[in-house]
């Protein structure tokens, strides 16, 4: 499935993609395309309401942080387009570093921020402002001043690398500290997922069946529905990305311009899809 030789030899020659890995590319332009699209409009109408109604709850300083993360997230994407469009990438070696370590960190800060909703509301948990914005501004210092530079530390040090080239940091995937930390990622992001999924539906299926049938005119059972909805969108947008991690870190190839590498994009592009979760809260699905 993923032997590309002879397409890499064509590529090499020509200059210009094979079928198959120009056909990968298309489906990453359109992905980070809706990407873009859904999430710069949602973040916008999002902001506009918010400000309209002047809340200041917790809830609302959570949302208001997932804004400010997506808008990151948002700034980098043009970037990603061109570079698949063109198939060169042409913003510099460390900037390709640091929109890679980017997408990363917009994930695990968003499944902070989703874990942290759904626990609220599954523990009924009532917080003081102060405290929120205390635990929030903890969560973005680990991941802005240890975490991220981090990454930089160590993905795209080998000096093996294509610089025309970018978001392909197979090489640094062998060193047994970065397969430990890629596991343990892994590993906690499936068994959070697996314990709040399971923990939701027993709640869910509680209070269905204390309220039936009159269970959706309830208070407390849409706000539970409304956290399972992040659940959802972890389990669409973060865990296809982390199962499919598993056999891409046992399998990854040593050439360049593999077929692998595309798959790994197209399900790391899939988490990015949580961007438009914004219009979900202007909807009034999860808000």
């Amino acid at each position: 499935m993923f032997n590309t030789s002879s397409a890499q030899q064509d590529f090499s020659s020509n200059g210009t993609l094979p079928q198959n890995l120009e056909r990968l590319h298309l489906i990453l332009i359109a992905l980070y395309s809706v990407n873009l699209a859904g999430g710069i409009a949602g973040v916008i109408v999002m902001a506009l309401q918010l400000f309209q109604r002047n809340i200041q709850s917790v809830m609302t300083i959570i949302i208001i942080n997932l804004m400010v993360v997506h808008s990151i997230l948002l700034l980098s994407l043009p970037f990603r387009l061109t570079y698949y469009i063109s198939s060169e990438w042409k913003f510099g070696w460390f900037t390709c570093k640091m929109f890679s370590a980017l997408i990363y960190a917009h994930m695990y800060i968003t499944f902070i921020f989703y874990v942290a909703i759904i626990i609220i509301r599954l523990l009924r948990l009532e917080f003081q402002r102060w405290y929120t914005k205390t635990w929030i501004a903890a969560v973005w210092f680990v991941g802005t001043v240890v975490i991220f530079p981090i990454f930089l530390s160590y993905y795209g040090t080998s000096k093996n690398y294509n610089h025309s080239k970018c978001f392909q940091f197979h090489r640094d995937i062998q060193e047994q500290g970065m397969m430990i930390a890629n596991y343990c990622m892994i590993g906690i992001m499936v068994a959070t997922v697996s314990a709040l999924f399971i923990i939701q539906l027993a709640v869910i299926f509680q209070l269905a069946m204390k309220y039936w049938p009159d269970m959706n005119s309830r208070v407390e059972f849409r706000a539970q529905m409304k956290s399972f909805f992040f659940i959802l969108v972890i389990l669409v947008c973060f865990i296809p990305h982390h199962v499919f991690r598993i056999y891409y870190i046992q399998n990854f190839p040593l050439e360049d311009d593999h077929e692998l590498f595309l798959y790994n994009e197209i399900f790391l592009a899939f988490t990015a899809l949580c961007c438009l979760d914004m219009l979900c809260f202007i909807a009034g699905i999860a808000h």
